[in-house]
């Protein structure tokens, strides 16, 4: 299992989240502790998991870092799109 650190830019911007949107990134924090790299690759290699309410192509986006030799996971940044 993997121990999840939040950025302190990231905790500001779940703080803006819509409410109905805060379950969606609960539960992408649940995968992320558990298999970090199930996250798509954007161009830069930085691992993202959509949420939202069509996970494929949802309206958030997590950008985060994995150090496997930690068992962390670092969210650097949430998007929400809606």
């Amino acid at each position: 299992m993997y121990r999840i650190e939040t950025y302190s830019d990231a905790i500001e911007q779940i703080a803006t989240l819509p409410d109905d949107a805060l379950a969606d990134y609960a539960q992408v924090l649940g995968v992320l502790e558990l298999v970090p790299w199930n996250g798509a690759r954007c161009a830069t290699t930085t691992p993202t998991a959509p949420f939202g309410p069509c996970r494929s192509a949802g309206p958030g986006l997590v950008t985060y870092l994995i150090l496997d030799d930690q068992r962390r996971v670092d969210v650097l940044n949430i998007v929400w799109m809606d």
